[in-house]
This record gives structure tokens, C-alpha cells and sequence, in this order.
């Protein structure tokens, strides 16, 4: 499989912890990064986005991306983004890491400069979207009693739900791409005759996975 540039696969990571930053969800844990760019890839169809890194297997810990974390750990040592809390662990499911990532100021002026070109701007604009409909969920569940786990929402996105353990993801393409056809349907089920629009669909396809994450619970749907 052929992978999309290094340049353009970094300068989405950056453009995606900029929306953290400006969301005040940052830092991000490893885990809630690999989810949101999870979610991120798999709706990028959604605002006419060519879908980046369309393939993966369904680990037992939620989405993770190899070359993702490759691409994070250099922007890290290019000084672009910046990692703290970095440990070894080990539980039920074997030895992982832990590791938080935020922008640092080269990144963020990096990020400005990209900004000030018509498809960069319309990606990050994307990506904030993405990021505002899950500090939506992070809010929810944090006023719960007891509180949810918002990452454990983003878990139930349709494609991931369907998928084997250890078995394929496959959304490189609009047929297969079954998270982007059910935020579309979505849509459509919430506009009728009339197009909900794109900032719609994201938020909407992010507040129906907290749904079924509450009916999952026997939490209150609101």
C-alpha cells in the first residue's frame, strides 16, 4: 500500500494537535491521539477530503498507527511537537506505553505558515471540527455521575464495532468506507430533504456514538 507523503501525513498530525490546543483538550494522551486520527481519517470524505491512511488492524487497545507514531516521535524530535509522561506499563493486555503529546511554539508557527494555503486551511478547519465534537463528548462525560470514559466512545464507530479482533479496517475507498456512509446517512436522517451540511455530519455522527455508548451503560440519552 502506497502511503500519502510524509509532509502532508505530518502536517496532519500538527494540524490535529493545534485543534487540541485550541479546544483545551491538550495534551494528548497515545491512545486518545491514535482515536481522534481514527475517527479523523475514516470521516475525511465527509468535508471532500481524500481519506489518509485507510488501513488497519483492529487492536485489542482501540486504533493504533504504526507509522503515525513513527511520524509523532520525529515531530517530536524536530522540536514541532513536544511528549511528556513517556513510561513503560504492563497490564491484562501485555506491555504498552504511555506517552502525552502537544504542540510546541516551532509547531504552532509551522501550522500558521501552512494555514496561509487554501487546501491546508480547509483540512485544519476539518480537523477542528473533529476535535470540537469530541471536547463535546469529554464534557458530557465529565458532568456524569459517575464520569464515562469519552475515549471508550469513540470505540463505537461503526467500522471498528464490525471488525474482527486483529482483523482489517478497510476505508480507503467511498464503498468500503462505512463510517463515513453512516455519518452521511446520518445526515440525511436529521435533514430530510435539506442538507444538514458537512459541520453537521461530523458533530452528529460524534453525538450518535455517545448514544450508543450510553444505551450500551444504561446511561440516560438525552
Amino acid at each position: 500500500m502506497q502511503r500519502r507523503g510524509v509532509l502532508a501525513a505530518r502536517m496532519w498530525l500538527l494540524s490535529l494537535l493545534d485543534a487540541a490546543e485550541r479546544t483545551g483538550i491538550a495534551p494528548l494522551s497515545v491512545e486518545r491521539l491514535h482515536r481522534l486520527v481514527y475517527l479523523a481519517n475514516a470521516m475525511a470524505p465527509v468535508y471532500d477530503l481524500l481519506t489518509p491512511d485507510g488501513y488497519i488492524l483492529k487492536f485489542k487497545r482501540g486504533p493504533f498507527f504504526p507509522e503515525v507514531q513513527w511520524d509523532i516521535d520525529r515531530l517530536s524530535v524536530q522540536g514541532l511537537a513536544a511528549v511528556s509522561g513517556l513510561k513503560r506499563m504492563k497490564d491484562d493486555q501485555g506491555w504498552w506505553f504511555e506517552a502525552n503529546y502537544s504542540l510546541t511554539r516551532t509547531g504552532m508557527a509551522a501550522v500558521d505558515r501552512a494555514l496561509l494555503l487554501g487546501e491546508a486551511r480547509h483540512k485544519a478547519s476539518f480537523l477542528r471540527e473533529v476535535v470540537r465534537a469530541f471536547a463535546a463528548i469529554l464534557r458530557d462525560e465529565a458532568s456524569d455521575e459517575p464520569p464515562g470514559d469519552a475515549d471508550d466512545v469513540l470505540l463505537k464507530d461503526v467500522a471498528f464495532t464490525r471488525a474482527d479482533l486483529e482483523g482489517p479496517i478497510d476505508f480507503r475507498t467511498a464503498s468500503e468506507n462505512l463510517t463515513a456512509l453512516a455519518a452521511g446517512a446520518i445526515g440525511l436522517r436529521v435533514g430530510g430533504d435539506r442538507s444538514v451540511g458537512r459541520r453537521a455530519e461530523v458533530h452528529l455522527y460524534f453525538r450518535y456514538l455517545e448514544q450508543l455508548w450510553d444505551r450500551r451503560h444504561n446511561r440516560a440519552v438525552a
